[in-house]
């Protein structure tokens, strides 16, 4: 080939070529970013409304509903969802994937301008915002100490997460079990009565007497000189505000604040709780911003929290309980090393084959090369070192030397027939040149499609495809290049001289030797059993096919990250005391689980900030400090929690989700009901969700659907509050104000400012027959008690309301236990649904996992007809034949039985990333046939018949196809085997690709010769058939007459 010529005759020019790729990816290996896995954006939008005191079926109708009937007339919706709870609306819109979500956004701001008019006028307004993935919590950072809880939390506020978020990258950060200082005005109804003021009364005079307004500016004549002019009314102490005038009484006598309230210089009220390890404390949840480098992040705010420590004041630890980036940095560093241990073993395989430290190293130095330049296009393409690119590398690394073996060894043989190095090196590198680039476009054919394949999926796996579309290149242009080069100057004659080897070197060479005579023979009988031969292969299919089918399928692996989540949810109406005390038993619970070392919670710390949820994260002894699985410990951890608290109403543990957004929930199965009616889907849900807690392939089955949340809810007598002269909005109001307290301005000392807060006693409040105390102001000035108007009951209805598509909804929920797959569990719970009798309008459907499980299969299912296509063009062009592609691809089916037997004994299931191995196999084994037909051709062409040339292309090629699969097979050992963190994604690749590699090779060296022969034959045998034919038809005067023939 000329640019292998070009590189023997210029062996500067080849060495520089490879030099600038190496400079450029070592240069660029400093500049790419670290992180779990590859940034994917889902198209998600959400509009959030504020409608305070609305009931979740008053929010549906009067907020949801308009919403979501704009917003639908937006194109591209994949699913529009909606959660309707105590005065807030959330709607959530997911496009398809290829959708520009800056676009959307607007699109959906404009819509819900649109429906501003038909939403209540009191209701707050929307916000409209993306959805990020990166919106999950990377860091938790805890601060305790000796100080009173407002002390800490203002610490925490004002100091400690100040100064996180001046760091770069950091975005925002939650702060979870403070209480901030808030100057409280507690009204005392007793008092107000008799001064004959209400809570507006007070609301509204402290807006009018504390007030700090601009006047605007005075200019001195000639505007020589201006001032700002400024009316200083707010008041400078706390207790200041028992001062402020309220009213005049009938005496004229002034009514202050002081009068009818006390004032305290407090907290606010106590919403949320954080505890580590028993300790209680403020967490700070941090998050990073989007598109950021996770690891660079977390490395930056480390940094700074050493630097906080330093000066904290005495008696307060920082302490962070949660860091995501310690899992992507070890796993990293696993991967690194396992692709060393791999290069190392390829490089013993290639030294036990070639038998020369020299050749060995010819063909070693494309490793480090082609892994090295490939950073350099990983830097051009914004990739970054994840997950999916290392697991890539790896696989990639047995790939790596099979272009350089394969000329390598034909540079071998034109030595060994006597050739000088330079021509031997120029004659060898032709022979196989074509091959050589046939292979590596095989293998680019299958990998290329995995990177575009469509769906989430897709997204993830884009640069897994290209990560070893590009190593594969590099290695092809080392191959024709700088091998030909260092093999011209580097090997002499006489290089495979069994004379010149050494000891063991001759120990190898000999059962090398006996290795291509057993070959021979096996290669010769099956020549002449050649049915036998194919009823084998076709046996070997109907195998894979069989066994198959008895792998269990799932979306993902589920990976010992050393850490897993809990959540522990109470009956409604349990307030934060009663949720603290039940998750503080939980809590000891856990910690005396084995191999458990920290144990952190929070209560109230979900965007609804229920006070009967507490969030429990788990951190375990590190994966290579235990013997035993993450799972059972989950499963024992379970136990344990359902022991310390049984009066819960749900308990879920969930592996730390690696996924966040893009439809997928924190838990592992999801599928939803659909319907008009709330009962009939909680009926429903309910019945399923009863036969799953009975199935051992289900754990913490739930539905989403929560009911009897105790509300007190005020009736107004509409005919009396009309003679009465007392509004309906005066009367809600007021009970805000007294019951749940309002805000009624701010408070500023030192610089910061603070709430101020109206309330009602809380002793006053605690009974509902002490509302009764409550007067409302009618529109003449009278005061009427509020029990004249209105009356108060106990009630129940719905937490929240669900709605899919316009459609309400319930979702059964659950995840699986040690054991159960995603794959059996879904086809079981699908089998409960089908059984269902759903009334006409209601109906199932899967989300979550399960729907991407059946969205992955359909795209890999696409990318691997899109392979096949491709492999059988690339096959086609090269051997300019229409028959001998398809017999090279024999190689793929062939693989299948040696990969489904090793995935099955070795109990991994049949996740996507199997999957994907799958399809990957598919390009690697394709390289033993092109190399057998190859050859085999180049002998046809020199006049050797079928048989001939099969019998002699077979032993000849034998060496470099054991050399290529057992090379890739040793590179991918560390993969199949490792449990360092995050390997279980990669282990069940590289299971499946080894015994896919074994079966193929052993299988190929038999089945590709023998389905050549036959394909000669049968072309012999057209041929013959078509002379017969011709000959008959000349006898019968059906030949076509030459020109000038005379007419009969």
């Amino acid at each position: 080939m000329w640019i292998s010529d070009v590189s023997i005759r210029r062996p500067v020019f080849a060495v520089m070529i490879i030099m600038a790729l190496v400079v450029l990816g070592w240069i660029s290996l400093g500049r790419v970013g670290v992180d779990l896995f590859p940034k994917v954006e889902f198209p998600v939008v959400s509009v959030t409304t504020t409608l305070e005191g609305a009931s979740p079926e008053a929010v549906e109708s009067d907020v949801t509903d308009p919403i979501e009937e704009q917003v639908n007339t937006t194109s591209g919706i994949e699913t529009l969802s909606s959660t309707s709870a105590e005065g807030l609306s959330q709607v959530v819109i997911q496009y398809d994937l290829d959708e520009n979500v800056d676009v959307k956004a607007q699109d959906v701001r404009d819509k819900v301008s649109l429906a501003r008019a038909e939403i209540p006028q009191d209701a707050e307004q929307s916000i409209v915002q993306k959805v990020d993935p990166d919106a999950q919590a990377i860091m938790s950072v805890m601060i305790a100490g000796d100080l009173p809880i407002r002390d800490l939390t203002q610490y925490a506020d004002k100091t400690v997460k100040e100064r996180l978020q001046r760091i770069s990258g950091v975005g925002s950060i939650d702060v979870i079990g403070g209480r901030d200082r808030e100057v409280r005005i507690w009204l005392d109804a007793v008092k107000m009565r008799a001064y004959g003021v209400t809570a507006e009364d007070v609301s509204a005079a402290i807006r009018r007497e504390h007030a700090e307004i601009p006047g605007g500016r005075l200019e001195t004549p000639g505007a020589r000189a201006e001032f700002s002019v400024k009316t200083k009314g707010e008041v400078s102490t706390v207790q200041g505000f028992r001062s402020i005038l309220v009213a005049f009484r009938e005496d004229g006598a002034p009514t202050t604040i002081g009068d009818i309230a006390r004032v305290e210089d407090g907290m606010e009220d106590e919403r949320s709780y954080a505890e580590l390890n028993g300790r209680r404390g403020v967490s700070l949840e941090l998050r990073k911003q989007s598109g950021r480098n996770t690891v660079e992040v977390a490395r930056a705010v480390r940094e700074e929290l050493a630097e906080i420590r330093k000066s904290a004041p005495a008696g307060i630890e920082i302490v962070t309980a949660r860091d995501t980036a310690v899992f992507i940095e070890g796993s990293a560093d696993d991967v690194f090393f396992d692709i060393q241990l791999g290069i190392v073993l390829v490089v013993l395989v290639t030294l036990a084959f070639l038998l020369s430290v020299r050749a060995t190293l010819i063909v070693a130095i494309a490793m480090p090369t082609s892994l090295i330049a490939t950073f350099f296009a990983f830097y051009v393409a914004d990739f970054t070192i994840n997950l999916m690119t290392l697991m890539a590398l790896s696989l990639a690394v047995g790939l790596l030397v099979d272009d350089a073996i394969v000329v390598l060894e034909s540079i071998y043989r034109k030595l060994e027939e006597g050739l000088p190095p330079m021509q031997a090196a120029s004659e060898g590198t032709q022979e196989v040149g074509l091959a050589v680039l046939a292979a590596t476009f095989s293998i680019c054919a299958v990998f290329v499609p995995i990177a575009f394949m469509e769906g989430v999926v897709g997204r993830f796996f884009y640069q897994y495809g290209l990560a070893i579309t590009f190593s594969v290149l590099v290695s092809l242009l080392v191959s024709l290049t700088l091998t030909p080069m260092l093999s011209s100057r580097v090997l002499k004659n006489g290089e495979t001289d069994p004379e010149n080897y050494g000891r063991f070197a001759r120990i190898f060479d000999n059962g090398y030797r006996k290795l291509d005579s057993y070959y021979g023979r096996l290669l010769e009988w099956s020549l002449s059993a050649r049915w036998v031969v194919m009823v084998a292969a076709v046996l070997a299919i109907v195998v894979a096919i069989a066994v198959a089918r008895t792998i269990p399928a799932a979306f993902d692996t589920r990976a010992d990250r050393a850490e897993f989540l809990a959540t522990v949810e109470l009956p409604f109406g349990a307030g934060l005391q009663e949720t603290r005390i039940v998750s503080s038993r939980v809590a000891h619970a856990i910690s005396g689980v084995r191999e458990v070392t920290t144990v952190f919670y929070t209560i109230a710390s979900d965007p609804q900030k229920s006070v009967n949820k507490a969030f429990f994260y788990v951190g375990l002894t590190p994966k290579d400090a235990r013997d035993e699985s993450f799972i059972p410990i989950m499963d024992t951890t379970r136990a344990a929690m359902l022991k310390a608290a049984p009066e819960a109403k749900h308990i879920s543990l969930a592996d730390v989700p690696w996924i966040s957004g893009g439809g997928f929930s924190d838990y592992a199965m999801m599928y939803v009901l659909q319907g008009p009616d709330l009962a009939v889907l909680d009926a429903k849900a309910s019945e399923v969700v009863s036969r799953m807690r009975a199935s051992p392939l289900f754990a913490d089955a739930k539905t989403s659907y929560d009911a009897g949340k105790p509300e007190v809810q005020v009736h107004v007598d509409r005919e009396r509050a009309a003679d009465l002269g007392v509004p309906v909005r005066s009367l809600a109001e007021t009970v805000r104000a007294m019951v749940g307290g309002v805000k009624v301005g701010s408070f500023e000392e030192f610089g910061q400012r603070y709430d101020v807060r109206v309330r009602l006693e809380e002793d006053q409040r605690d009974d509902i027959s002490r509302l009764n105390l409550i007067q409302i102001r009618s529109a003449n000035g009278q005061l009427i008690d509020i029990s004249n108007v209105a009356r108060f009951d106990v009630a129940a209805g719905p937490a929240q309301i669900e709605r899919q598509n316009r459609s309400r909804r319930v979702a059964i929920l659950a995840n699986n236990p040690e054991g159960a797959a995603l794959g059996p569990a879904s086809a079981e719970l699908e089998s409960y649904l089908n059984e269902l009798k759903l009334p006409p309008g209601y109906s199932w459907e899967a989300e979550g996992r399960s729907k991407r499980m059946k969205e992955t299969g359909a795209a890999i299912g696409f990318a691997f007809m899109l392979a096949l296509i491709a492999l059988y063009m690339i096959l086609a062009s090269q051997f300019n034949s229409f028959a001998q592609p398809a017999i090279i691809m024999l190689s793929a089916p062939l693989s299948f039985s040696g990969a489904f037997i090793a995935l099955k004994l070795s109990g991994h299931e049949m996740s996507m990333f199997s999957q994907i191995a799958l399809l990957a196999l598919m390009g690697l084994v394709m390289k033993n046939g092109i190399l057998l037909v190859d050859y085999t051709n180049h002998l046809r062409e020199a006049g050797a018949t079928p048989r001939e040339a099969a019998l002699k292309a077979g032993p000849v090629r034998l060496r470099p196809v054991l050399m290529t699969q057992i090379a890739t097979i040793f590179g991918l050992i560390p993969v199949a085997i490792s449990d360092s963190q995050g390997a279980e994604f990669r282990n069940s690749m590289g299971v499946l690709v080894i015994g896919g590699l074994i079966s193929s090779t052993l299988l190929t060296l038999v089945v590709v010769p023998v389905a050549y022969t036959l394909m000669e034959d049968a072309r012999g045998g057209l041929a013959r058939a078509g002379g017969v034919f011709r000959r008959l038809g000349a006898r019968a005067g059906l030949t076509r007459k030459g020109p000038g023939a005379p007419a009969e």
